[in-house]
């Protein structure tokens, strides 16, 4: 993943008046949890926005910066305040390296599905799934090529490229992306399979009967 940094400030006061006059300075009041701890910080909205606009995912590793140290974090939850969406408080979790963490990868699609083309139709089904990593093995999204996905094809979760170290938390092995017939393909072989017949000398088949 591509390195991404941001600066937090140490901060004292809480409560709602000292997080009201944070917030018209242009700063979120944040938590940074882990190793049995709390820390709480502000950091400049501007910059955690600017981020979340920039495409953050619930995997995505940041290096937060406070009182000259740098901790390596992911972004737990966000709050914001219902009427106007303005960023109401941040949790940031901090990760330990080796240790592993559970956390939801995302899923992308690269390419044209060759049977697309053809005239199937291409469904993507699956567009996350949640995974036990260690920092270092963490990526926040597998990208698949379906360029060579045919009609009748399809990819489960048991083939997507991803470190061995991960452990995969899903029940079975669902598809995550299929080509799939259309009522069009389906059509047109019911009725070159009745002309197959017709030319055999079979009879075609009944129409089944309407309910």
């Amino acid at each position: 993943m591509e390195k991404i940094t941001i600066k937090a400030q140490p901060r004292t006061a809480t409560g709602k008046g000292p997080a009201r006059r944070m917030r018209v300075e242009g700063l979120v009041p944040a938590n940074i949890i882990g190793s049995g701890e709390a820390k709480s910080a502000s950091v400049v909205e501007k910059e955690i926005q600017k981020l979340i606009d920039s495409g953050i995912r619930k995997a995505t590793l940041i290096d937060l910066e406070l009182d000259g140290k740098s901790e390596r974090v992911f972004v737990k939850e966000i709050q914001r305040f219902p009427h106007t969406g303005q960023i109401r408080h941040i949790d940031f979790y901090k990760v330990t390296p080796g240790k592993k963490i559970q956390t939801t990868v995302a899923i992308k699609t690269t390419g044209v599905a060759k049977g697309s083309k053809a005239g199937g139709q291409f469904e993507h089904l699956v567009h996350e799934i949640k995974v036990k990593s260690t920092p270092e093995d963490l990526t926040d999204v597998i990208t698949i090529d379906v360029t060579g996905l045919d009609i009748g094809m399809m990819i489960k979760v048991s083939e997507l490229p991803h470190p061995k170290s991960w452990d995969i938390l899903v029940n079975g092995d669902p598809i995550v992306a299929s080509c799939n017939k259309t009522k069009a393909i389906l059509a047109a072989e019911r009725a070159e399979k009745a002309e197959a017949d017709a030319a055999k000398g079979k009879p075609a088949a009944k129409k089944a009967a309407k309910k």
